[in-house]
């Protein structure tokens, strides 16, 4: 999911966060850790102590104490209030996230507070800030701007419901987020901006009510639109509806609009909406089908992440853009259809195209198939294309493929092999991730690197088979594939005896799968396509002579021999060579 971009308090935070590690550590009064800031003054590196009520003192050893570390309290399931000093000017990212702090009072020297300094504190019901501070306020515990022209932070553990005060104009960055207990929001008549992230993650949130006179925004049914109902803000998570109809007025459906409804089951977009904004339907669980007018032309990225009750996607005809990781997580799509006069996209078989059907977008991770051939005329497969396709056994690449996506076949939990054929130039991290039942991959020449964890946590992985010179590698493309063995073909360059952590083996013909067919013995040789391979017969081991038979020339990655001359024999055995 996309992130806010960091706010300049945050940049010039992290920016005196460098400075403050370039100095020597040391431990002064038991429970805090310091670090030296630039002008000598100390930095609250970490909180070690296991009291609940937290005083943080003005000086300590005659150095005064200015500014809060990241993370210095995060995570802390022992702190309950804290008290800050009044040297403090400075508080950084996460300062005080995921701690169980219920209280905290700011002094007057804060001039800097990183926007997420107090992030998923979950049980904080209070800020107070001292009268006098020239750049923080508190009104009745939710923390303001001086002059509460911005709500700033509104304390996450508070229940009910929250009227915006008359002065304020912005709602902040996450001003809201995380406040699983906040009912209802009020918003004022002189509120015209509301910054990304405002209301995210507020489960329990059933409506935000706008003031009839204000000029920015409004609401309908407790849902916030802007003023003229063409951009739909924010559904409330904590809407109990199961079903919502989008007036026909909305255009965009803003960024996150519906993020976490999972009561929602149903949801009928608006005929003339253009654009679906980024996770837009983010973990909406239970939606199971959505139908997209054509109307759409844009689904941005992670528009519907994770929704993963979601079983079909029907795409209109007006959808020409769908971004990264739109349908990520959907893991019970088992179709996605596509309007015939869609100019962009394709659909063929459930499994979504581009137009030209050059680009493999999507296949359905529902799907009942347990094979898949990709067509010839794919030449890319775009990242995650088969991520969690849980019942794919078997995926057969066409030589015109050129590259694979990160993640392409990430999470194929029952995928048992695969061939890389030679076409394939580029290959993303990740893309055969956390394959559990792999158990062999045939890497083509056309590949001179590999990419980051790519058959990493593929615990059935027996042999990786190569047939080029020794590619480069990023470390750990076999992470944790303790029975994998790396093997290379005869005359290529470049292996030791350890490849990525691998143990390496000269890759040689080998005979599989025998049986007698039509009266004739036969089997199969596995080898690498484009060698050559001779099968030859003797009658005696204890001193063979071996003969011809027959030298092949693999256009594949097997070859099935079949010896008419075997019933002529009363023993008889096989080798494959390589010439």
């Amino acid at each position: 999911m996309k992130k806010p971009q960091i706010s300049n308090v945050a940049r010039a935070a992290k920016l005196f966060l460098v400075i403050l590690f370039l100095s020597p550590v040391f431990n002064a009064r038991a429970q805090f850790t310091f670090t030296t800031n630039g002008d000598g003054s100390l930095n609250i590196a970490l909180y070690t102590g296991s009291h609940g009520v937290v005083l943080i003192p003005n000086t300590t050893n005659g150095l005064r104490i200015t500014s809060i570390g990241a993370a210095a309290f995060f995570n802390n399931t022992n702190v309950t209030s804290v008290t800050i000093g009044t040297n403090v000017g400075i508080i950084l990212d996460q300062a005080f996230s995921y701690s169980t702090i219920t209280s905290v009072a700011l002094p007057a020297s804060v001039t800097n507070i990183a926007f997420d300094a107090f992030l998923d504190c979950y049980d904080l019901t209070n800020f107070s800030v001292a009268t006098n501070d020239p750049d923080f306020s508190s009104v009745a515990g939710v923390l303001f701007n001086q002059n509460q022209t911005t709500l700033i932070s509104y304390p996450e553990g508070r229940a009910g419901g929250y009227a915006v005060p008359n002065s304020v104009t912005n709602i902040g960055i996450y001003a809201f987020f995380g406040s699983s207990n906040l009912a209802s929001v009020a918003l004022s008549t002189n509120v015209d901006t509301i910054e990304n992230y405002a209301f995210y993650n507020c489960p329990g949130l059933a409506a935000i009510a706008v003031n009839t006179n204000n000029q920015s925004y409004s609401s309908v049914a407790g849902v916030l639109f802007d003023k003229n109902q063409d951009t739909l803000i924010a559904f409330p998570a904590g809407n109990a509806a199961a079903s919502y109809t989008m007036p026909n007025v909305v255009t965009n459906i803003g960024m996150e609009a519906f993020y976490g409804c999972q009561k929602l089951t149903n949801v009928t977009i608006g005929t003339n909406v253009v654009v679906v904004g980024d996770a837009a339907f983010d973990y909406c669980t239970a939606l199971t089908g959505i139908t997209l007018p054509n109307s759409v032309a844009v689904i941005s990225g992670d528009a519907f992440a994770e929704c993963r009750a979601l079983a079909s996607i029907a795409i209109g005809t007006g959808v020409t853009n769908i971004m990264y990781q739109a349908f990520i997580g959907c893991s019970s799509i088992a179709a996605i259809t596509v309007a015939a006069g869609n100019p962009a996209f394709s659909s063929v078989g459930g499994v979504l195209f581009d137009k030209n059907q050059a680009l493999l977008v999507l296949y359905p991770p529902a799907s009942s198939a347990v094979s898949y051939a990709v067509p010839g005329t794919v030449t890319n497969i775009m990242a995650d294309a088969f991520m969690d396709s849980d019942n794919l056994a078997s995926v057969t690449l066409d030589s015109n493929l050129q590259s694979l996506g990160d993640s392409a076949f990430q999470n194929c939990f029952n995928l048992t092999s695969i061939a890389i054929p030679n076409s394939v130039t580029s290959m993303g991290n990740f893309v055969f991730y956390q394959c559990v039942s792999l158990t062999n991959v045939i890497v083509g020449s056309g590949l001179n690197d590999i990419g980051f964890q790519v058959f990493a946590y593929c615990y059935s992985l027996a042999g990786a088979y190569f047939t080029t010179n020794a590619p480069a590698m990023n470390a750990d493309a076999f992470d944790d594939d303790f029975l994998a063995t790396a093997y290379y073909l005869p005359g290529m360059t470049g292996w030791n005896t350890i490849f990525d952590g691998l143990p390496t083996a000269l890759w040689l013909p080998q005979i599989v799968d025998s049986a007698v067919r039509t009266n004739q013995f036969g089997f199969l040789v596995n080898w690498a396509s484009g060698e050559k391979v001779v099968v030859e017969a003797c009658t005696n081991l204890a001193g063979p002579v071996w003969s011809p038979l027959q030298t092949n020339l693999l256009s594949g990655n097997s070859w099935p021999f079949s010896d008419p001359q075997s019933t002529n024999f009363p023993n008889r055995f096989y080798r494959a060579i390589s010439p």
